[in-house]
């Protein structure tokens, strides 16, 4: 067979008419391999993996490991790098909107087309400003959320500027911790936080360049592009090493300093092909609508590069929040939503209450939907925490394919995925393609793979992987059907004064799936017996108190009031019933107000950070276990 890119693209075309051949596929990869082929033609082979018909035929064949093999060799034949993909989107996709934003109501769109012109006058004044500075520059992102902060970001990694992608809500003391430690010499900013910016880490980092994303300071940045020959920008593209350090994204971690974790080219390639053949539907006719981070890796590498590799269309949510989100979704109406399980079940406690007294009834809980969330949505993944299995089978029900996964940063985000249809109870899902697990003998879970940062920054780099394998901390077990279920962090496990080993997470969840809970931490490390601070939902139990007739609100119902106190009693003793002795709550104390973010107890994706609730709270953890002689361990009943 003669190939070139006019043969492949006759397959293409074919491909975007469902008429796909696997077989001759597989043929056309070993024969690239084989020969000395230019490199264009590989690229226009590879861009076939982002076509449903294509993903969806290698599945039904059952070859998708064999599949992703030979398309990972043909990315390191060929350096297919994520400035090739998106060059060619940019063809592609011409006209079709990439981005868009809402401002003041209105949804402004912009072109894949635009949007690579942007990248194009980005890429040449960071190259003007490199050639003009004594040493590499090295790029910061310090901004929420928004249109030039994602430019910019897409512009490094096309262009193979090295970016670091700052988290906006650390501490003061954590950025800078950041900027010095990563070596960041130009950080763009958002309007709002130049002043913060200049008045704290200025003094410290006299090297730091500060460029505002703000109208004005963004059109003089620009303007150094017309200093670069367009000729040499565009060069910079094919002039990369797919293994070297592309990007470094820092997690905050539950203890000490940020953690710089760093990716390559190869890395973040390589995952969007595997994450297309494992969600074989996804296409170019999808929109996201999108809230999560940047500067963490669902945001930014499935969101924002997905968008992108799927040739789909990515909506900048106005703000995080549960309202905005609302409004946002009658704007957009998305195909996609990417969440934390909190916002799935407000979206799932809305729908209820709009269906009433009719949720037996599949056409009004239907129209509930549509009404909610804008009409189109098809798909959902829910990540980072724990949400009812009774919540993900509503929506599925519902035609709203909600999947459960789980990743982690290392794993340049998701590690595994709950098949559309195949929703197995507590299960965060099966491994994604390209991926290996193993449970360890203390039973913590082990990765491998071609996706999986391989240092930890560093001069010089750390490895992460011990022997090959990545150790995620998590403690978990897989089924006969290689379903993942993980139970706890391997660091969480709570190790009595009596030496048994107790593991949180379970008791938590099943204790937060109380109406009148809101948040939980089950504490008893080092104790004599397990007990947990509890956050009451405010409103939940000013409305059971009143309906059995007690009058009590406001800080009444965040206190130890005996109403209060008898409430949740209640609620926890039945839970309980289904732990061991050992491992049961005996006592608790209601705290006055929730974890947040802004006091440093949630990571940014709403994980609590024990060890700062505990330093909060340490009086009332005290007060519990001050002069309790009695509630000790009891012995575990032995079988006769």
């Amino acid at each position: 067979m003669d190939l070139n890119r006019e043969t492949i693209q006759k397959h293409v075309v074919q491909a975007e008419k469902n008429v796909v051949d696997v077989e001759e596929l597989f043929a056309i990869a070993h024969q690239l391999l084989e020969e000395k082929t230019e490199r264009k033609t590989v690229h226009a082979f590879l861009n076939l993996g982002h076509l449903p018909a294509v993903n969806s035929s290698i599945a039904e064949n059952n070859r998708i490991d064999d599949w992703l093999s030979l398309l990972i060799e043909l990315i390191d034949k060929s350096k297919y790098s994520f400035g090739h993909l998106f060059y060619n989107r940019s063809r592609k996709y011409k006209h079709k909107h990439l981005f868009h934003e809402i401002q003041k109501g209105k949804v402004v769109s912009h072109s894949y087309e635009d949007i690579w012109e942007e990248l194009l006058k980005a890429a040449g004044a960071l190259t003007h400003i490199e050639k003009s500075y004594h040493d590499k520059i090295r790029i910061g992102i310090l901004t929420p959320n928004c249109l030039r902060g994602a430019i910019v970001d897409l512009t490094c990694i096309s262009f193979h500027f090295p970016v670091i992608p700052i988290p906006a809500n650390e501490t003061k003391k954590d950025i800078d911790f950041i900027i010095k430690h990563s070596g960041v010499t130009h950080l763009f900013v958002d309007n709002e936080l130049k002043t913060e910016i200049n008045d704290i880490f200025l003094p410290s980092s006299n090297d730091l360049n500060i460029i505002n994303l703000n109208n004005k300071d963004w059109q003089t940045f620009i303007e150094q592009g017309q200093k670069s020959d367009p000729l040499e920008v565009l060069k910079r593209i094919g002039r990369v090493r797919m293994d070297e350090v592309a990007t470094i994204m820092y997690t905050s971690g539950t203890t000490g300093e940020p953690k710089g974790i760093t990716f390559s080219q190869r890395n973040m390639i390589v995952k969007r092909f595997a994450r297309a053949l494992a969600l074989t539907k996804f296409g170019s006719h999808d929109s996201f609508l999108c809230y999560l981070p940047l500067y963490h890796t669902f945001g930014r590498f499935l969101e924002l590069q997905g968008s992108i590799f799927w040739g789909a269309s990515y909506a900048f949510a106005e703000d995080s929040s549960y309202d905005t989100l609302r409004k946002n979704f009658l704007s957009i109406k998305p195909t996609v939503l990417i969440s934390v399980p909190k916002r799935w079940t407000q979206l799932y406690e809305t729908i209820q209450s709009l269906a009433a007294d009719h949720l037996d009834e599949d056409r009004i809980v239907r129209k509930a939907i549509k009404k909610v969330t804008g009409g189109n949505l098809k798909w959902g993944l829910s990540a980072a925490g724990y949400l009812d299995p009774d919540i993900f089978q509503f929506f599925q029900n519902n035609d709203i394919q909600l999947l459960s996964g789980y990743g982690m940063t290392e794993a340049t985000g998701g590690i595994t995925l709950t098949s559309p249809d195949e929703y197995v109870v507590d299960s965060v899902g099966q491994k994604l393609p390209g991926i290996e697990l193993r449970i360890s003998d203390e039973g913590e879970l082990l990765l491998k793979g071609p996706y999986i940062s391989a240092f930890y920054y560093a001069d010089p780099l750390t490895p992460s992987t011990d022997d090959g394998w990545f150790h995620t901390g998590d403690i978990g077990h897989i089924d006969e059907d290689g379903f993942l279920f993980i139970t706890d962090r391997k660091k969480n496990i709570l190790v009595t004064s009596g030496g048994k080993n107790v593991a949180p997470a379970p008791m938590e969840n099943a204790l937060t799936n109380s109406p009148f809970i809101e948040q939980v931490v089950v504490i008893g490390d080092n104790r004599n017996f397990i007990s947990a601070l509890i956050v009451p939902t405010q409103e939940a139990v000013e409305n059971e108190l009143s309906a059995q007739g007690k009058s009590i609100s406001g800080s009444e119902i965040m206190s130890d009031h005996p109403d209060v106190k008898e409430l949740l009693q209640k609620e926890v003793d039945e839970v309980m019933e289904g732990f061991s002795n050992y491992e049961r709550v005996k006592e608790f104390a209601i705290l006055p107000r929730l974890f947040t973010i802004e006091n440093g107890e949630l990571t940014p994706t709403l994980k609590v950070i024990r060890k700062v609730v505990l330093d909060h709270f340490s009086a009332p953890v005290e007060k519990i276990y001050s002069g309790s002689p009695k509630k000790v361990e009891e012995p575990e009943p032995t079988m006769a």
